[in-house]
C-alpha cells in the first residue's frame, strides 16, 4: 500500500488536495452550537379541565389516558400528577430510542384514549424535549420614555404588545435560522363598558337590554350563493364587533327613542388583570425567547436578527432592542480559547520537532500534516450525524422491534 502511495505522488497529493478543500467547505457551512441536537428521552402529556377537581380529573381523563400510554414501546417509567384543573403526565423512555417516533405513537395512544373521555375535555397537550428547544438569546422590547421601576404608561404598552405580536414576532419567525420565538411579558387587551346607572334609569333601559344589543350585533348570519351564468359566487354577512368604535355606535331602540352605546356607557379598551410580567433593565418589557433551527449556524442567526433590530430601530426610534441571555457570547469566547490553545499547540510541536530533529523541512511537513488532518476531519463531523442514526435505528431494529421504518431512515 505504502509503495503503491509512494509511486503515484500526483494522485495522492489531488487526493489530499480536494479533501482538504471539501474540509475548508465544511468548515464554514457545518452548523454551529453551543449544545448538540441532542433527544431527551422523555415526553410530557399536559391535561387541563376548567373548573374540574383534581380527584375528578385524576378518575375522568388522567387515568384514561395513563391507561393507553403504557402500551407505548419501550417506555421505560410514566408518572402522573393531577391538580384543581390541571395534570401532568411524564414519559420516561430507555436511552437511544428515537423520540420521533414515540411522539407519534404517544400522539395516536391520546387520539385513542379521546374516545374514552368526556365530550367538553379539550385533548391533551404532548410536548417533546430537547436540546436545541433552548433559547439561543432573549430580545426585550422597551419603551424609552419608561422610567426604570416605575409604571408604565398602560395605553402605549398595549399598543407595543400589540406591536410585538403582530410585526416583530411574526418578522423574526420568517427568518430561516429562526424556528420560534416565543414571546411573553404580553398584556391582554378587553374592552370594558361602564354603563352609567343614572342615564340608564331615567332612558327605563336595564342592563339586560345593554346585553342583548351586544349580541343581536356580534352575529354572522351565515352565507348565500349567487349564480352568474358559469360563475358562481359565496357571500358571507357578518356584523361582527372588531373595534371599541363599532361598539359604541351600537344602537338602543327603547319605548320609541334610540340611543347609542356611548351615551349609555363608558366604552375603553383596558389591560386584562396580570398575573406576570417581564423587566429588562427596570422598564415593563415583553421579552422574545428566540429558538434556532438545529441545522443552523449561531452566527448567522446573530448577524440577520442584528439586521432585523436595526431595521425597526431606525423606524420605530421610541422602542428599545436590546438581547439577554446571550448564548453567542459563551460560544464565541469557547471557540476563540480553542483557536488560541491549537495555535499554540501547533507552535509547541513545531518548534520541539526543530529541536530534536535538527531540521526544517521534516517539521514542516508534519505541521502541514496535522493541520490538513484537522481541516478533514470536519467532514466527519458533517457525515458523523447519518451514520449515527443508521446505527440506532439497526440497533432498535434488532431489539424491541417496532422501530421497522427506521431501517431505511438514512441510507
Amino acid at each position: 500500500m505504502i509503495k503503491f502511495l509512494i509511486q503515484r505522488p500526483i494522485a495522492v497529493l489531488m487526493a489530499f488536495t480536494a479533501c482538504f478543500i471539501l474540509g475548508l467547505v465544511t468548515y464554514f457551512t457545518i452548523p454551529v452550537s453551543l449544545l448538540p441536537d441532542i433527544a431527551i428521552p422523555e415526553i410530557t402529556v399536559q391535561v387541563t379541565g376548567q373548573n374540574t377537581s383534581a380527584r375528578e380529573l385524576e378518575n375522568t381523563v388522567v387515568k384514561p389516558i395513563r391507561q393507553q400510554l403504557m402500551q407505548v414501546n419501550r417506555l421505560q417509567d410514566i408518572q402522573s400528577e393531577t391538580r384543581d384543573g390541571y395534570g401532568l403526565i411524564r414519559l420516561n423512555f430507555e436511552f437511544g430510542t428515537n423520540t420521533d417516533l414515540a411522539f407519534i405513537e404517544v400522539n395516536e395512544k391520546i387520539d385513542a384514549a379521546m374516545n374514552y373521555l368526556p365530550r367538553e375535555t379539550d385533548r391533551p397537550r404532548v410536548i417533546k424535549a430537547s436540546a436545541t428547544d433552548i433559547p439561543v438569546f432573549c430580545l426585550n422590547l422597551t419603551l424609552k420614555s419608561d422610567i426604570p421601576y416605575e409604571s408604565s404608561n398602560q395605553e402605549r404598552f398595549l399598543e407595543l404588545c400589540e406591536f410585538a405580536e403582530t410585526v416583530i414576532k411574526r418578522r423574526i419567525e420568517q427568518l430561516p435560522t429562526v424556528a420560534m420565538a416565543d414571546i411573553t411579558g404580553v398584556t391582554g387587551r378587553q374592552l370594558q363598558i361602564v354603563p352609567d346607572m343614572n342615564i340608564l334609569q331615567m332612558a327605563d333601559i336595564t342592563i339586560k337590554d345593554l346585553e342583548d344589543a351586544l349580541v343581536s350585533n356580534n352575529i354572522e348570519f351565515g352565507s348565500m350563493k349567487v349564480k352568474d351564468g358559469y360563475y358562481e359566487y359565496n357571500i358571507k354577512f357578518s356584523t361582527l364587533l372588531r373595534t371599541p368604535e363599532d361598539v359604541q355606535n351600537i344602537y338602543i331602540r327603547k319605548n320609541d327613542r334610540i340611543f347609542q352605546l356611548k351615551e349609555l356607557a363608558d366604552v375603553s379598551v383596558v389591560p386584562v388583570k396580570e398575573s406576570g410580567s417581564s423587566l429588562a433593565d427596570g422598564k415593563r418589557a415583553v421579552t422574545l425567547a428566540i429558538i434556532k433551527q438545529s441545522a443552523e449556524n449561531m452566527d448567522r442567526l446573530k448577524e440577520e436578527l442584528e439586521q432585523v433590530t436595526g431595521y425597526f430601530s431606525t423606524i420605530y426610534p421610541e422602542i428599545d432592542f436590546t438581547v439577554t441571555r446571550n448564548q453567542t457570547e459563551l460560544l464565541d469566547y469557547t471557540i476563540s480559547n480553542l483557536k488560541q490553545n491549537l495555535t499554540l499547540a501547533f507552535i509547541l510541536i513545531f518548534l520541539v520537532a526543530i529541536l530534536f530533529l535538527s531540521d526544517v523541512k521534516s517539521p514542516l511537513v508534519i505541521a502541514t500534516s496535522m493541520l490538513v488532518s484537522i481541516v478533514m476531519s470536519f467532514l466527519f463531523f458533517l457525515s458523523f450525524p447519518c451514520f449515527a442514526e443508521y446505527y440506532l435505528a439497526v440497533r432498535t431494529h434488532s431489539g424491541i422491534g417496532y422501530d421497522d421504518r427506521q431501517r431505511d431512515y438514512c441510507y
